[in-house]
């Protein structure tokens, strides 16, 4: 039997699925109008006129795309009848044939046999006349073409050069307006992909249709990647807004870099790595911005802030600015990772364990940027992209001291306790106003290294009698100093160094680098200088103090430093204590005196108020006097 290849069930699934994708499109007009007018509410300048551009654009193609996906589906269903007509065409042609060659045969039968036959009147067996059973036509149907075009069209998404123009918006109008037509993109691509999958299989199973132009498929996929593209847009511009504190406005130059969500041109050559700090100090310059711009800078791409946070030879405010925006993001990045895992407890355990310590390390350094009335300000000066990060926050106004003093941890430390280094740091500020005034100091709880934890019973990592960390914490706390030097130029600080435990080590790695030098080195509880730092001279500093509290033994109890003294004697090569006779420091007392009291611990703070940074010590008292420049005070 003659036949074609069609099925009309493929055929029929493809026009409902066709159809279906089609009433989705159209029925989604309602939530997008919506949603564009609530994002538009608060938006103004020229990127709302891009805003409402891409809306127009959209709100143009989606019912152009659903007719198109109607005709495919109207073009099938004809295109079926037609398969249908000539599947019967076909058969009928078949039946005929088979008639005619029975008469055929029949006819020559009656010949032989001398019957009288009238084969043209009659079909013998049947009674039929011949005369009334005309052929079928044996004009083969042909298909119309299948066409289904469509194609979407481009959105600009930049201030198109609008120059000085601004743009304000409200960021949670913008993120709802992504969030919701993202839920209705992800409807239209189901359907659209349930239409895909149908036509896949009618063209497999239909090789008589003749396809004509077909593109709406890749037009409706176009229009759900502008679609995709405008969501992202949006985000970005609601992100950079929130980076700036929310409401109010940004310019479009800002929006223009911001949306990029890449290294800005104009910084590129700011963050080359070949740059020294003075140089980079120069170039910022003529860049032009001011504490005026803080909005600005915070709306940038997270990729530049990150840099910017942590450039040496910038202004503070620029850094802080830029670190605190990272912070929020990283933050929020964070606990999304909770929000978003889905997952029980016991899986992806070492991905939830650094994910919480490093959550532990961010809102530790959140919490220690919060300052009260009676506080000097405080700002976010250095923020790395380790986790946990390091970073350093300053006490006071970078931008303008007269004295700064870094204030650098020992063992044990780490992001995750900054709010307990920073409220150290706090200490030395607030006693150096009782001491010398109102002086416009500042103090940096500079938590700029990685330090080996305090060894302990059940966990007795010597990591602090070698010096590894010492070495990499120098030539980042080098780095810090350098850093204030080329940003504050010829107003420069007095600059003190104070360190604590380990932090010695470390920072007397940094001040016997060629180029790095300070006014003042104070060291408490130090766990021992290098070896080859012997003597005071050999320290780039213009003097040099030491205190410690008498010596005590670790794990037994009693009063005192129960861990300096065992970890310069049980080092590996930092072996010098610093308050030795023969070093050349001016040494302090740390142990009590008239209504000061006594170090009784290693630790900086204690629960009884007894550690070296803690009020009402002697030892606090003696770094007051050392980092203020009345070195002539402390007492022995």
């Amino acid at each position: 039997m003659t036949t074609i290849e069609f099925d009309a069930g493929a055929a029929e699934r493809l026009a409902k699925a066709a159809d279906g994708a089609a009433d989705t499109l159209r029925g989604q007009a309602g939530s997008r109008r919506t949603a564009a007018d609530e994002a538009a509410e608060d938006f103004k300048g020229a990127y709302a006129a891009r805003f409402t551009e891409s809306a127009i654009a959209e709100a143009a193609d989606r019912p152009k795309a659903a007719t198109a996906l109607e005709d495919l589906a109207s073009q099938v269903r004809a295109v079926a009848e037609q398969a249908a007509a000539e599947k019967k065409r076909l058969a009928d042609l078949d039946a005929w044939q088979q008639r005619e060659d029975t008469r055929i045969a029949e006819a020559k039968a009656a010949a032989e046999s001398d019957e009288l036959v009238v084969p043209w009147l009659l079909t013998p067996g049947s009674g039929a006349p011949a005369l009334f059973d005309p052929k079928p036509s044996e004009v083969a149907i042909k298909p119309v073409p299948i066409d289904a075009t469509f194609s979407a069209q481009g959105r600009p998404r930049t201030g198109l050069g609008t120059g000085d123009g601004r743009s304000s918006a409200d960021p949670a109008a913008l993120h709802g307006f992504a969030t919701t037509t993202r839920g209705l993109d992800t409807g239209a691509s189901d359907s659209v992909t349930g239409v895909e999958n149908a036509w896949v299989a009618f063209v497999s199973a239909c090789a008589w249709a003749e396809i004509g132009t077909v593109t709406v498929f890749d037009g409706i996929r176009r229009l759900l990647e502008e679609n995709a593209a405008d969501a992202a847009w949006l985000d970005s511009i609601a992100d950079a807004f929130e980076r700036a504190g929310g409401t109010g406005e940004l310019s479009d130059a800002t929006l223009d870099l911001a949306v990029a969500d890449a290294v800005p041109a104009p910084f590129t050559k700011l963050f080359d790595d070949s740059l020294t700090p003075s140089e980079v100090a120069e170039l910022w310059a003529t860049m032009g911005y001011t504490a005026a711009d803080r909005r600005e800078l915070a709306a940038l791409p997270t990729s530049a802030l990150s840099e910017l946070g942590n450039l040496e030879g910038i202004p503070y405010w620029v850094r802080s600015t830029a670190n605190v925006a990272v912070l929020d993001q990283r933050i929020a990045e964070a606990n999304d990772f909770f929000d978003n895992m889905g997952l029980p407890a016991y899986q992806n355990a070492p991905d939830r364990a650094q994910n919480a310590r490093n959550i532990i390390a961010l809102e530790n350094i959140k919490a220690s940027l919060v300052q009260g009335e009676e506080l000097g300000a405080r700002t976010l000066i250095s923020l790395t992209s380790d986790e946990p990060p390091l970073a350093a926050v300053a006490i006071g106004d970078l931008d303008t001291a007269t004295n700064v003093t870094w204030a650098v941890p020992g063992m044990g430390s780490s992001t995750r306790k900054m709010t307990d280094w920073t409220d150290a740091s706090q200490s030395v500020y607030d006693e150096q106003g009782r001491v010398h005034g109102d002086e416009d100091r500042a103090v940096i709880a500079w938590m700029g290294y990685d330090s080996p934890p305090q060894p302990g019973v059940f966990d007795w990592d010597i990591g602090v009698l070698g010096t590894g960390a010492a070495r990499d914490g120098g030539d980042r706390l080098a780095a810090s100093i350098e850093g204030m030097d080329a940003a504050r130029g010829d107003d420069g600080p007095t600059t003190n160094v104070l360190a604590h435990s380990y932090g010695t080590t470390t920072a007397a790695f940094a001040l016997t680098k060629q180029g790095v030098e300070v006014d003042t080195f104070t060291t408490i509880a130090s766990a021992g200088l290098p070896d080859a730092v012997d003597t005071a001279e050999k320290i780039n500093a213009g003097e040099v103090f030491a205190g410690q509290a008498e010596n005590a033994t670790p794990f037994i109890g009693g009063a005192g430093d129960q861990w300096a003294q065992f970890g310069r004697d049980h080092s590996y090569d930092h072996h010098q204590d610093p308050t030795a006779a023969g070093f050349g420091a001016t040494t302090f007392s740390a142990d009590g005196s008239g209504p000061l009291v006594a170090v009784d611990n290693h630790a900086v703070h204690t629960d009884g108020d007894t550690g070296y940074l803690d009020k009402g010590t002697e030892s606090l008292r003696n770094v007051a006097y050392a980092t203020t420049g009345q070195g002539d005070r402390v007492t022995g």
